[in-house]
């Protein structure tokens, strides 16, 4: 790709520092891949250098023949400057320092396994290699082996962008450490959470190694995806092929597209893959049943309650300064049934409950393509009045065509979409929220 007028624009005003933090990343991103965009800075810098020599030459001669006018010049109040106004000789030394940090920041970059990010939504924690640790990430952040990241409610998510343009997003509660790449490989810890991967066009390059409690994962070129906790595994493959390996006994067996393996600790079952079973429209989960938990504590049963799950904290950021409390429950739909749980516009989700304090309550489920890739979040809002009386068990039926895409970027409708995680919350205040059952059920 050459540099045409507009980015050689572009990558002036970013010396100039009259750049949008948007523009500031498009330039950066320019500058690292893109040899030739470095050749036009590095050109912009030596001649800069240049003019500057010949202007200190000249400056020296006036100084030598007008020194009282020289001292009068120098003792004038400085005033900002605009790049386009700047002496060469300050030109010269701004380009030079931005190529000399640019040629640091790439220095670090080269370092097997290293990501960018790309998008970042909800609650979100990284851990550097170094000790590090921020409450939050921003889009544009590069990271290196040793780094972790963790979304940590249900409704939030990252999306990665690997070297070769491949992208991996991860959300949920999930936990993702990078690791050493071996021979130019990428490698990858998912302890929890949900992951999908998605080649860039042609990248049959190096292979993408995901390791997980129970599995570990090796693919190239593949769009895949792979739930987990610290006991079970499902990896799916979509298209392309996939070498998933027990933990437990060292057997490797080949995932083919439109297949799966699961393993989890504990089960008999041989470790083979089978074909990716059809998807159902209906789903129930009663929580008696002790189903794996995402967020959310478990209530005994009581003389006039089963047991269900209340709601715990959550410190969710708006900004990098502000952030607000939110009293949530979430819960995995993978980890209750065998077969992927398919949505329609016209099927509802029926939520029993109860809160001890009149509040409004946030519904909302995370969503994934049939066969594909993640698909962003859908939420509705249900006020007091529509729940009944407070400390009182209630019940509602939203219909799926009512909750707001929250990414219509990804996905404007449920509609085909498959269901990965559903949760219930309130914000700022704790209302007791209590969830005791969760079902999904089709129009007919």
């Amino acid at each position: 790709m050459s540099p045409n007028d507009s980015q050689h624009e572009l990558l002036l005003r970013y010396l100039d520092g009259r750049v949008t933090p948007e523009e500031r990343l498009r330039a950066v991103e320019l500058l690292r891949i893109d040899p030739e965009a470095r050749a036009f800075l590095r050109t912009v810098s030596e001649q800069a250098v240049m003019v500057a020599d010949l202007e200190r030459i000249a400056a020296g001669r006036e100084k030598a023949l007008h020194p009282r006018q020289v001292v009068a010049e120098q003792r004038r109040k400085i005033v900002p400057v605009n790049f386009r106004a700047w002496p060469w000789r300050v030109a010269a030394a701004a380009a030079v320092l931005v190529l000399a940090a640019l040629a640091f920041q790439f220095r670090s970059n080269a370092r097997p396994g290293i990501v960018r990010v790309t998008k970042v939504t909800g609650a979100s924690q990284y851990f550097g290699s170094k000790g590090k640790i921020e409450n939050a990430l921003t889009a544009g952040t590069s990271l290196g082996a040793g780094d972790t990241l963790q979304t940590r409610s249900c409704d939030a998510w990252i999306e990665l962008k690997l070297r070769d343009g491949s992208t991996l997003t991860i959300a949920g509660n999930a936990t993702l450490r990078l690791l050493d790449g071996e021979a130019g490989g990428k490698r990858f810890e998912l302890s929890q959470g949900s992951l999908w991967a998605n080649p860039a066009a042609g990248a049959t390059g190096d292979p993408v190694l995901i390791q997980t409690p129970t599995v570990a994962v090796e693919v190239r070129g593949a769009q895949f995806n792979i739930q987990t906790s610290s006991t079970k595994s499902i990896v799916r493959v979509n298209e392309g092929s996939a070498r998933v390996k027990n933990n437990l006994d060292g057997t490797v067996v080949a995932v083919a597209k439109g297949q799966q393996v699961a393993t989890a600790l504990g089960w008999k079952e041989p470790f083979t893959a089978t074909t990716q079973p059809a998807p159902i429209d209906y789903w129930a989960c009663d929580l008696w049943q002790v189903p794996e938990v995402i967020l959310g504590r478990w209530l005994p049963p009581t003389g006039q309650h089963r047991a269900r799950l209340g709601a715990e904290p959550l410190l969710w950021p708006i900004s990098e300064r502000d952030s607000m409390m939110l009293y949530a429950v979430a819960l995995a739909a993978w980890k209750s049934s065998e077969h992927p749980v398919v949505l329609h516009s016209d099927s509802k989700l029926r939520f029993r409950g109860r809160t001890e304090r009149a509040q409004m309550v946030r519904f909302g489920f995370s969503t994934q393509k049939i066969r594909g890739v993640f698909a962003g979040k859908f939420e509705v809002d249900i006020p007091p009045a529509a729940l009944g009386p407070a400390g009182g068990t209630w019940e509602v039926e939203l219909l799926l065509a009512h909750f707001r895409p929250l990414h219509p970027h990804l996905a404007a409708s449920p509609e085909g979409l498959e269901l990965t995680d559903v949760y219930a919350l309130t914000i700022n205040d704790d209302a007791g929220l209590e969830i005791n059952h969760i079902e999904l059920v089709p129009r007919n």
